[in-house]
């Protein structure tokens, strides 16, 4: 098998070469960049990379860790406080 990638810019063109491939006999199968891609801002590509720095430099925790941090410190301000 023989793959074949054609980027068409008309989304009229589509319809047009369903029908040529179909008349000469090729199977085919359609895929939609749109359906399969997403739009990232500059804040949040900013926000992407700058964690991705933070796992590189060490800065990050395993979520189990953090979980039983949190847990600890509400148990030390339930102490502190009560259960008001």
């Amino acid at each position: 098998m023989t793959t074949f990638k054609i980027e068409i810019e008309q989304e009229n063109d589509v319809s047009l070469l369903k029908r040529v491939l179909t008349e000469l006999g090729f199977n085919f199968v359609l895929e939609d960049d749109k359906a399969n891609s997403i739009t990232v801002s500059e804040h949040e590509l900013a926000g992407i990379n700058a964690g991705l720095k933070d796992v590189q430099e060490g800065r990050v925790f395993r979520s189990e860790y953090v979980k039983t941090r949190i847990d600890d410190k509400i148990a030390q301000l339930r102490l502190k406080y009560g259960n008001q």
